[in-house]
């Protein structure tokens, strides 16, 4: 693109302004959802909130990705914007968890557009040394909304409502569509190459069937045991078959959503397998650990949120550092430094329990945030350099697809080990924390009352030591994953090529 220095610089801030977008929604729902549930009930369905929005962001990521190759950036991303502040607005009036999770289900559509599409404008305007720093640049941005976004988040939580951490986006996002309006011109006719037919049918058979498998897996773990039942069995199977379909059909159409033929290039596939891991390790912190601090130790929104940023302030660090470091050391190093990182914090977190300090919880997510910055910056530019413009879109909102599948299953897998490990394991702590007192095992009997510092008072320390005990337990699979999920990183990242950035670029690009 052909775009003055200025022009560079105001859609670069438009883009960055999306990103803190969608930073701060991390960092602030994340830390208030412990609260939302706690006043409007059901633990149980605590992954649901969540898995909604990441379901949704899945399944239409490499959708927006292909539509921005077809019709371009800007069109792309200034729907996703809309569609995410719409579902922002109506969260915050949500009055059920039903229509709590339906609203963060129409978040998670606009999601699909802003991150992948906000990246890849960036790869599309930057040649490969001022990428990498721009990409570095990006996760500094995390870094300002990590520091804002948790304090924030808590605060308005605690003192004001929860209601507000979703309405907090709205400003944000008409700033970033009016600037990203105003400034970016792209070629109104794209190549032959890049198509102009949609993949309306892998659409559908993606769609539905991740859609299937994801309700099978959050269905069959929800309110208890695990549950094969005969609904649960036929979603999971029938979303398998439709995604077997959906390879079968991406390999004969002419512009697929997810083009296979890039998994014939190395650095995609282990990117794609690599992100797969780390985006289990980045959801099961963001969803697990601030209720583990608001529930098993007592804690308030705000020391969820205090506790949980340093992920998101040692991302950026370390996510600035590796976009130099990657130039002189090459990709590889990059990510095997930082997938060890995160194998080591997953390895902390694993012993955690009713009597850790807070401290120590912040070491061991700060080090994943270490690990996740040098690790998604390295993914995501060597794709970007190893694949020409027309299906640049494609590559990178392919990887963001794969990283959020990753969190979504793995959000899925987490919450259906808690609610089958704490059913049985919380009414035995219960029986023994009442001592036969009818008043308090009533009081007792909701596991929402250990989120809320209101109701918690009312709870006698030893009972509520009972209490929390069982819930620390029962969350303990789930850092026990993300140590496994660590480990899988560390693995793809060892089969990741060799060699110099500079050399490991799109040969499209270097002779067109």
């Amino acid at each position: 693109m052909g775009l003055s220095k200025r022009r560079k610089a105001l859609i670069t801030l438009a883009t960055l302004i999306g990103t803190f977008l969608a930073a701060l929604d991390s960092t602030v729902v994340g830390t208030a959802m412990p609260t939302v549930i706690g006043e409007l009930g059901g633990l149980s369905l605590y992954p649901w909130v969540f898995a909604s929005y990441l379901l949704a962001a899945t399944v239409t990521g490499p959708v927006f990705g292909k539509l921005s190759d077809t019709y371009g950036r800007k069109p792309v991303y200034l729907v996703g914007i809309f569609l995410f502040l719409a579902g922002s607005v109506l969260a915050g009036t949500s009055q059920t968890m039903t229509g709590l999770i339906a609203f963060r289900t129409l978040q998670g559509l606009g999601a699909g557009a802003v991150q992948p599409v906000a990246i890849t404008i960036v790869g599309d305007i930057f040649e490969l040394e001022t990428r990498a720093r721009v990409q570095g640049l990006f996760g500094a941005v995390w870094g300002i909304s990590a520091v804002i976004g948790p304090a924030a988040g808590g605060l308005i939580t605690d003192y004001v409502s929860w209601r507000w951490v979703f309405y907090v986006n709205l400003p944000f996002g008409l700033v970033a569509a009016a600037l990203l309006a105003a400034t970016l011109t792209e070629r109104s006719v794209r190549g032959e190459s890049s198509g102009s037919r949609v993949d309306y049918l892998g659409i559908s058979l993606l769609t539905g069937g991740l859609v299937a498998v994801l309700l099978a897996l959050l269905g069959g773990g929800s309110g208890g045991a695990p549950s094969l039942s005969a609904p649960i069995l036929a979603l999971f199977f029938g979303g398998a078959a439709a995604l077997a379909l959906f390879v079968a059909v991406e390999t004969r159409v002419e512009n697929p959503v997810v083009p296979l033929g890039l998994f014939r290039d190395r650095i995609f596939a282990v990117a794609v397998f690599g992100n797969l891991a780390l985006g289990g390790v980045l959801f099961g912190v963001s969803v697990y650990v601030p209720l583990f601090v608001q529930g098993a130790l007592s804690g308030t929104a705000l020391t969820a949120g205090a506790v949980v940023a340093p992920v998101s302030i040692g991302w950026p660090v370390a996510s600035f550092i590796g976009g130099r470091m990657l130039l002189v050391t090459g990709y590889r190093a990059t990510l095997l430094l930082g997938s060890a990182l995160i194998a080591v914090g997953g390895a902390l977190c694993v012993p955690m329990g009713e009597g850790t300090s807070l401290w120590y919880v912040v070491v061991a997510v700060f080090i994943i945030g270490l690990g996740l910055g040098f690790t998604s910056t390295s993914y995501l530019v060597s794709v970007q350099n190893a694949v020409p413009w027309n299906r640049r879109g494609s590559a990178t909102s392919s990887i963001v697809f794969f990283r959020t599948v990753g969190g979504s299953v793995a959000v899925a897998v987490m919450g259906a080990l808690l609610n089958a490990s704490l059913g049985a394991r919380y009414e035995a702590a219960v029986e023994r924390a009442s001592g036969g007192d009818a008043d308090l095992a009533g009081l007792l009997a909701d596991p929402n009352a250990l989120l809320q510092p209101a109701l918690r008072e009312q709870i006698p320390a030893g009972s509520y030591a009972e209490l929390a005990a069982s819930l620390a337990t029962a969350l303990s699979p789930a850092f026990w994953a993300i140590l496994v999920l660590g480990v899988l990183a560390l693995a793809a990242a060892a089969f990741f090529p060799g060699g110099q950035a500079k050399d490991l670029v799109s040969r499209e690009e270097e002779h067109g």
